[in-house]
């Protein structure tokens, strides 16, 4: 099971970036210009909703330096649409949490939306990252210096566009071997040692098939591959089909077969004929 865990799994990378020297050490890569000499513990999978009518969000990773500078990571393994609306909204979520009641605008700190570490290229432009700040339209020398910057990492840029250590973590994230970088090391073996924990590995599982069970992009894919084993096995067409894909992925995602049972009767609310017709 350790070589199936990646640090592309939120939950992995969650789990990771929850060390706040690992997590400190990831922002001074990404923001070398910065001289930060501590954070505070990182929050991870911090939920902000304002109301019960508003669209509530959660940030993978929020921490604060010694100067109230506020970093957000996100891994992003899907190239969905509205990438740069999510910056818009995860942005002024974040001016909401740092802009108390009867404080100025002015005391807003500078916030860097690290959004995100991808798996693929967002912008089509072959570069391993790609920042973005306010500026006029007219002067491009005239910056807004509203204090928000967004950051898009791109792993799977082959351009010599950054330095080597981030460099060495982009391809590290992207599943490339790599080798002699002391920082990627402690990844591989911080990740090691939480997959020998056994409570760790449960945590890490149900994770995963809560999430196959409520992404849309996997719902679709189970649908779809459920619709080809219908077809193949002689199945009715329509739910259970969909449910067969999933179970498929599942299995693909090494859920072991008795809680694998237990979880997709227990989502489906299905009947133990029904089990059966399943797991045949």
């Amino acid at each position: 099971m350790v070589n199936e865990i990646s640090i592309q799994d939120d939950f992995v990378f969650g789990s990771v970036m929850s060390n706040k020297r690992l997590c400190q050490h990831l922002i001074q890569l990404i923001l070398p210009e910065l001289k930060i000499e501590q954070i505070e513990f990182p929050t991870v999978q911090k939920t902000v909703q304002e109301t019960q009518f508003s669209h509530g969000i959660r940030f993978d990773v929020y921490t604060k330096d010694q100067n109230g500078v506020v970093y957000e990571i996100d891994m992003q393994i899907r190239h969905t649409r509205g990438l740069p609306q999510r910056v818009r909204y995860y942005q002024g979520r974040l001016d909401g949490e740092m802009l108390k009641d009867g404080k100025k605008y002015a005391t807003l700190r500078q916030s860097y939306v690290i959004f995100f570490i991808c798996p693929f290229d967002p912008f089509s432009l072959g570069r391993h990252r790609y920042d973005f700040a306010n500026y006029c339209q007219q002067d491009k020398s005239l910056a807004l210096n509203d204090g928000r910057t967004a950051i898009f990492l791109n792993t799977k840029s082959t351009q010599n566009d950054v330095p080597k250590d981030l460099r060495n973590f982009l391809d590290y994230v992207d599943n490339k071997d790599v080798e002699n970088d002391e920082y990627v090391d402690e990844l591989k073996d911080y990740i090691q040692n939480l997959s020998k924990n056994t409570e760790w590995r449960n945590d890490y599982m149900d994770n995963r098939t809560h999430m196959m069970f409520h992404d849309e992009d996997v719902r679709e894919e189970g649908k779809q591959l459920g619709i080809a084993i219908g077809e193949k096995r002689g199945i009715a067409t329509g739910k259970m089909e969909a449910i067969q894909g999933t179970i498929d992925l599942l299995r693909e995602a090494g859920l072991p077969e008795e809680r694998l049972k237990t979880k997709v009767q227990q989502r489906f609310d299905l009947t133990n004929p029904q089990m059966q017709e399943l797991f045949k």
